[in-house]
């Protein structure tokens, strides 16, 4: 009995991962692509962004997430208000009017790329749209507050969100936001074998073992490339 392994990486293209033989042999085929948000983490696929800002009474902050082509998955996110409560909106479908420089966010991973699709930057106004999504920080002179949130939200693709920070208070505040996000993310970690959205799946760390018969092949393809499958035979 012999025992052969390697990772193949899978994409949007169609990729052969058994080729056929001769023989008759046992296959296991696992998807080795993360599963969860600590595992995103760990894999190099989170990226965090944090921001300190003032807010006047009655005053707003306002920030822009321009996604790329994968969108993004906001996977956790904290807000810190250290002497009045704010008041704080996701929108979607706005007009985002953008100031300076982009924001530039961190791999969790620091053996990974900095790099990522989405441009974050402030914003001097947003108008119109619809707040999907708002969080309540209460805070005081007497006692500060802080929100923290593991509420995951799935933006869409090469779509521009607004981030609306309102202090519904009377005294001048600070603020501290900080997001993690990613953009390699749920069904994009999917691996079919044939054709994506169509035939069987592996989902991230699921694993599939069969015999398999002589000359018989086995493609896989997946949303997004480098997506890494474990394929082992044993004859």
């Amino acid at each position: 009995m012999s025992l052969t392994q390697s990772v193949v990486s899978v994409g949007t293209a169609i990729t052969t991962v058994v080729a056929p033989t001769n023989d008759w042999a046992k296959y296991a085929i696992k998807n080795l692509q993360p599963k969860n948000v600590d595992e995103y983490a760990r894999d190099g696929y989170m990226f965090i962004i944090g921001q300190q800002f003032t807010i006047t009474s009655g005053g707003t902050a306002n920030f822009s997430m321009a996604t790329g082509d994968t969108g993004a998955q906001l996977d956790f996110y904290s807000i810190i208000s250290d002497t009045s409560t704010v008041l704080s909106s996701l929108v979607e479908g706005a007009t985002v009017t953008t100031t300076g420089d982009p924001i530039p966010a961190y791999n969790l991973n620091r053996n990974h790329s900095d790099s990522h699709n989405a441009v974050l930057k402030a914003a001097s106004s947003i108008s119109g749209g619809t707040a999907i999504s708002q969080e309540f920080t209460t805070a005081s002179v007497h006692a500060g507050g802080a929100l923290s949130s593991t509420k995951i939200h799935t933006l869409k693709p090469n779509a521009t969100y607004g981030m609306r920070f309102v202090n519904v208070a009377n005294q001048t505040t600070n603020v501290f936001f900080q997001l993690g996000f990613s953009e390699h993310y749920n069904g994009y970690n999917n691996i079919w074998l044939g054709t994506a959205n169509e035939t069987y799946i592996i989902k991230p760390g699921e694993e599939l073992i069969m015999d398999l018969t002589p000359n018989s092949t086995i493609n896989a393809v997946s949303l997004m490339d480098s997506n890494k499958l474990a394929v082992m035979r044993q004859e």
